[in-house]
């Protein structure tokens, strides 16, 4: 089974600043709302976690080891979607759709640059099939990797516009 935990909240989430892999903290709520959640997820047993390298991942991560004492790997497959020059600036719809329509003019990553990292690091998980994983990572990645676990297609497929919640929890079987 995989456990996919989303970072506690950054400023950059409150005030709706977009993120990417600019690296953040978790602000007062965010520490709080990690430290709730390892407790929730204490008497779980992981064999592995799996952690974004971005600081607020692991700062997430910290208070869930604190109950868990199995490997932790850190991974920069699992980062957040690169947004290039529209991080760390409040955004308007049209210009994510100006953005989505082509990254690589804002110095970003493309679907297919994202789905292929991703698809890397699920591979890699193939060793650990039967096991229980925790990944605590970041809300875009919880949408590539839930596109690809329920064998989607990427090109016909449209990912979801699903939003997760900051220390949200969603499991999936594999």
């Amino acid at each position: 089974m995989i456990y996919l935990v989303r970072h506690g909240e950054t400023d950059f989430n409150k005030f709706h600043v977009s993120q990417g892999r600019t690296d953040t903290s978790l602000n007062s709520k965010g520490l709080e709302q990690a430290k709730t959640l390892s407790k929730k997820l204490k008497d779980f047993k992981y064999d592995v976690i799996f952690c974004s390298s971005l600081t607020r991942a692991k700062q997430t991560c910290d208070y869930i080891t604190k109950y868990h004492k199995c490997p932790v790997f850190y991974d920069d497959r699992i980062v957040e979607v690169g947004k290039g020059s529209l991080e760390t600036h409040i955004n308007t719809m049209e210009t994510y759709k100006k953005f989505f329509a082509n990254p690589h003019e804002f110095g970003g990553e493309s679907e297919e640059d994202v789905f292929k990292r991703v698809r890397s690091f699920l591979k890699d998980l193939k060793k650990y099939k039967g096991k229980e994983i925790l990944i605590i990572s970041h809300g875009g990645m919880y949408k590539y990797i839930k596109h690809i676990l329920e064998k989607k297609d990427e090109k016909k497929d449209p990912l979801e516009k699903i939003d997760m919640d900051n220390c949200g929890v969603v499991e999936f079987k594999f």
